[in-house]
């Protein structure tokens, strides 16, 4: 698959977003000033989670964006709690915001699909961007619970096996 001109011109577009991540990520010392930051990316993160759990069946019972200390230190931005995350739903709904990799990439390819040139809303847009950048990954907690799909790991691994072997 070769990359376009306008592929290439959407990776371009995203470079002062994700110079914006690494910079809001570089100041998450500063939790006031991080959250309020990153707060549009943990609102679609968890709306993510909350959406795709509420279409698997993993029952959403509450959501916060609030961030709070966790018992080992850390610091979680938002949550969902859900009351019927089972092996079969864990997976889609704890690697939900993964999808927002696609909507970034989206947003960026219909900023330069036409004869682009900077203008000062870009700045907001990055911004933007840059904090979806920095939630569209799973949290160490959502990759834990998503091993209780260990089963639907197996199957893919075992689909991947026998058609590339």
């Amino acid at each position: 698959m070769s990359m376009t001109h306008e592929d290439l011109t959407a990776l371009v577009y995203l470079v002062p977003a994700t110079v914006g991540a690494l910079v809001m990520k570089a100041g998450s010392g500063r939790l006031a000033v991080f959250s309020f930051c990153v707060l549009p990316g943990t609102l679609i993160h968890e709306l993510l989670h909350l959406l795709v759990g509420a279409m698997t069946g993993a029952k959403p019972v509450s959501m916060s964006l609030f961030p709070t200390r966790q018992p080992d230190g850390r610091i979680a931005l938002g949550s969902v709690t859900f009351e019927n995350l089972r092996w079969f739903n864990a997976a889609p709904t704890c690697l939900a915001p993964l999808l927002g990799l696609p909507v970034v990439w989206l947003i960026a390819k219909a900023r330069v699909a036409e004869a682009w040139s900077f203008e000062q809303w870009d700045l907001l847009i990055w911004a933007g961007l840059s904090a979806q950048l920095l939630s569209c990954w799973p949290s160490s907690t959502d990759l834990v619970q998503s091993l209780r799909s260990w089963p639907l790991y197996l199957a893919g691994v075992s689909l991947a096996m026998m058609h590339y072997l």
